[in-house]
């Protein structure tokens, strides 16, 4: 019997180290650049073992094992980040760690945010609106170009009155003339403020959130089209303009990723008609191709990319510089 035990208690010393000789783990490169949005690591461990990581000095969190299989995104920052992946079986440990290089940002968000709300919002205001919006902006940078402009009516009144009889008359009137467009400006002024006021109420949904938290979320989602951030610390890293199908194929659909397409390009100092014109050869080269795998191609302008990728229900726009 106690050579049984001893021959049993072997070959469970065997299994145990047998056991920690299969665990494993791989992490890829051990340096990686953002694609799109985030860094991507995929790797292989062992089928039972518990997978997590931790980015500088962030909490650490859980990652779901598939089989042995995980991956990993990690969003892309202006500075460099370092992951530590960590891979337990029973008492076994075994970490790696992974350099993410730094990339460009789109931006200030704010700042980006911000015009192109103005643009979503001029864009749905009336006809007669818009060109009062138009008239008040011209009058106002002619306001700021004039330096006469920022005299008072009673100052201008009095350079009047010392000038000679004759000119008085004609000098009162230009200043009668300019107080009546003034207060014309001034009424359209507050009406084109309501005219806003009431297209941002509207269009609410269609506009970017004002304050945003770090990480990447969905920023905009409507029936035609979604619209992906990825913000950090106070930097818009990139985003996805991701569009169903069947929503290509749709007059309506077409119009609204058209709109928001040419948008996000424009504020973001790309040329929109360059851009629009490298897309549609993009989707008439996709249309032609027989394969139904994702394909991904690249638009540049300006220093902006836009990673236009296929697949057999959506149309993936990532954005980034």
């Amino acid at each position: 019997m106690k050579k049984f035990l001893t021959g049993v208690i072997g070959l469970l010393a065997l299994a145990t180290l047998a056991g920690c000789g299969n665990h494993k783990l791989s992490v890829g490169a051990s340096t990686k650049t953002p694609s799109g949005m985030v860094a991507v690591i995929k790797g292989k461990t062992s089928k039972n073992a518990k997978i997590s990581y931790k980015i500088d000095n962030q909490s650490k969190k859980a990652v779901k094992n598939t089989d042995g299989a995980y991956i990993i995104e990690v969003p892309a920052k202006t500075k460099q980040q370092t992951v530590v992946v960590t891979s337990q079986k029973d008492s076994d440990v075994i970490t790696k760690k992974v350099t993410i290089n730094k990339t460009k940002a789109l931006g200030k968000y704010k700042t980006i945010s911000a015009s192109y709300n103005q643009a979503v919002i001029g864009m749905s205001l009336s006809k007669a609106d818009q060109k009062k919006a138009k008239d008040l902006a011209a009058a106002e940078k002619k306001a700021k170009a004039s330096s006469s402009t920022t005299t008072s009516a009673a100052k201008a009144k009095a350079v009047i009155a010392k000038l000679p009889a004759s000119q008085q008359k004609a000098a009162l009137a230009k200043l009668q003339a300019q107080a009546k467009e003034m207060t014309a400006l001034q009424k359209e002024g507050k009406e084109v403020q309501a005219a806003m006021a009431t297209a941002k109420k509207e269009n609410k949904d269609k506009l970017l959130p004002t304050t945003l938290s770090n990480g990447v979320k969905n920023v905009i989602t409507q029936n035609n089209y979604t619209v992906r951030a990825n913000y950090q610390d106070k930097n818009l890293m990139g985003l996805t303009l991701i569009v169903p199908v069947k929503a290509m194929k749709q007059k309506d659909g077409q119009k609204d990723f058209g709109t928001v397409f040419a948008l996000l390009s424009n504020e973001l100092g790309a040329n929109y008609k360059s851009v629009m014109k490298q897309f549609e050869k993009l989707q008439k080269d996709a249309k032609n191709s027989s394969s139904t795998s994702t394909a991904t191609n690249v638009i540049k302008s300006n220093g902006v990319k836009f990673a236009v990728g296929y697949s057999t229900t959506h149309l993936y726009i990532y954005i980034t510089k």
